[in-house]
């Protein structure tokens, strides 16, 4: 048993509603046979120490209590179903809760007739992060550490810019949206939880298409994809509205449970598309290169071990009370094999929304960009409306000379 250090570990473990556990599914072609199944299960087990951990909460702390043994079929389940009917368990799975000591559980479903498997893997968002996952999924395929592309580079001139005008804006917005959010608390009922997780899943994107966009415009791809939410936010909403939003930047690789420090700021919905890529560029480029961000988290380090969780825990409920959308955006894993006849297609993940923000669950793999959007139910009340309102938003920002 090992104390328990990152804290927004322990956040997401207090979180009573058992909110943002992670489901990943990934598409194949090829069937897994049962023993291959449970073999594979067995060698992600055993590569990866954070499955074999739980946590416990004694006298106000936390720990990580050590499994050494599993029974795999208590953790994996297989069925044999069509390809067509290979969604029909997403919702059943992305809402049940955990029945094992252990708080993750595969799903394989295969589709012996015409070649194709897919499965699901489910786990408590205070085990592991977006990056992590796919690391410990990819494990006894590959052992590149995904997070290596994070390394961030521009000009001598512009690095001195970022390190003292951008952490000074940040600083300001940071020290504004907190004032902002601490008034709104005295004005807004929390709103109730106690619902499902609905979602919606959009046709993939085309990543060269943006790609070879973003270039033409000198911005990234995260610039273009954060401007699509807020712009079909625009689009569904038709009214004017600042819009709050909650973004997870990776800030130490996979070395912890939880490897990402949440940044939030206020963005206009009613820009003009040029504007709004203008403006969400130059605050990410202030979010990558300031020391805004390394400060903030050597600082979390130092303090939270000395600040009650409670305190933390009533900040987080407090943010996502006001939260119109949590934005994810990971970069996933080209396409590989787990065996000759086994090959990945396609790779989603989604998570479990907590309070009234919809969650934009962004993954890449060769050339798709898949979007899926999760929240509770009844948050979108016209699902088909919104996702029009995205491939909408999609080709007015892809065709912006």
């Amino acid at each position: 048993m090992v104390v328990l250090n990152n804290y927004i570990s322990k956040i997401l473990f207090k979180d009573t509603d058992n909110s943002y556990s992670v489901l990943t599914y990934i598409d194949v072609d090829g069937i897994f046979t049962e023993q291959y199944v449970h073999s594979y299960v067995n060698e992600v087990f055993q590569q990866n120490n954070n499955l074999h951990q739980y946590i416990i909460e004694k006298n106000n702390q936390f720990f990580l209590e050590h499994i050494d043994s599993i029974h795999i079929k208590d953790y994996c389940s297989i069925i044999y179903t069509n390809h067509t009917q290979f969604d029909r368990p997403m919702d059943t799975m992305l809402n049940d809760i955990f029945n094992t000591e252990l708080k993750w559980k595969f799903l394989f479903c295969i589709d012996k007739e015409n070649h194709k498997s897919r499965f699901y893997f489910k786990i408590h968002h205070s085990l592991a992060d977006g990056y992590l996952i796919i690391k410990m999924l990819t494990s006894p395929f590959q052992k590149n550490d995904f997070t290596n592309q994070f390394k961030r580079k521009t000009t001598f001139f512009n690095t001195l810019y970022y390190y003292f005008i951008g952490t000074i804006l940040l600083l300001v917005m940071y020290i504004r949206n907190f004032f902002t959010l601490v008034f709104k608390s005295f004005n807004r009922e929390p709103e109730s939880t106690k619902r499902n997780t609905d979602y919606i899943v959009f046709k993939p994107l085309n990543f060269q298409d943006i790609k070879q966009f973003t270039k033409k415009k000198n911005i990234t791809v995260n610039d273009f994809l954060y401007s699509l939410m807020i712009k079909t936010d625009d689009l569904y909403r038709q009214k004017e509205k600042i819009v709050l939003t909650v973004s997870p930047m990776n800030v130490s690789g996979t070395t912890q449970h939880n490897n990402m420090f949440p940044i939030l700021f206020y963005t206009n919905n009613s820009y003009t598309v040029s504007t709004l890529i203008t403006k969400v560029n130059h605050t990410f480029n202030n979010f990558k290169y300031s020391l805004f961000i390394p400060c903030l988290y050597i600082l979390m380090k130092c303090i939270t071990p000395y600040t009650p969780l409670n305190l933390f825990s009533n900040i987080y409920t407090t943010v996502l009370d006001h939260t119109d959308y949590v934005y994810s955006n990971v970069i996933g894993p080209s396409r590989f094999f787990f065996t000759n006849d086994i090959k990945v297609t396609d790779i989603h993940f989604l998570t479990n929304a907590s309070k009234r923000e919809i969650v934009y669950n962004i993954i890449s793999c060769d050339d798709n960009i898949n979007i899926i959007c999760s929240f509770k139910k009844g948050v979108i009340s016209n699902k088909r409306k919104f996702k029009k309102c995205l491939y909408k938003a999609y080709s007015t920002i892809i065709n912006l000379e």
